[in-house]
């Protein structure tokens, strides 16, 4: 599996988000549509890359930055899971979903352990 990712010119502009661009949209909506395709939280996400919830949470709303060693980890996180994504090679943003992250999160979205308090059926 190999990303085709332009690490010089991209990263560079995630690094600095004084304007909003492109490439900091498209990662926003990458890890958010990623974190939904594996059925996880965004405290587990935090976790996995060991950062704060709220740093996730900043990035996806575009209050904040995704430091470029943090995009990298996150990336290579996801790619592990069977969720590739290429967000920076063009103008396009693709996320390419494997059959075994689609059945890890089949499983996921089904116990009922992982609801919510307030969505768990009761007995």
């Amino acid at each position: 599996m190999s990303l085709l990712i332009n690490y010089t010119e991209s990263i560079a502009k995630i690094i600095n988000m004084s304007n909003l661009d492109t490439d900091s949209i498209k990662i926003a909506v990458a890890l958010r549509s990623a974190r939904s395709a594996l059925g996880i939280s965004q405290q587990e996400l935090a976790d996995l890359l060991d950062v704060s919830k709220i740093t996730v949470a900043r990035v996806e709303t575009l209050e904040a930055p995704l430091k470029a060693s943090i995009y990298l980890k996150c990336i290579k996180l996801l790619a592990e899971r069977g969720v590739e994504i290429d967000a920076l090679s063009s103008e396009t943003l693709v996320i390419n979903i494997q059959p075994n992250a689609i059945k890890s999160a089949l499983a996921r979205l089904q116990d009922s352990e992982l609801r919510r308090s307030d969505r768990k059926k009761s007995s």
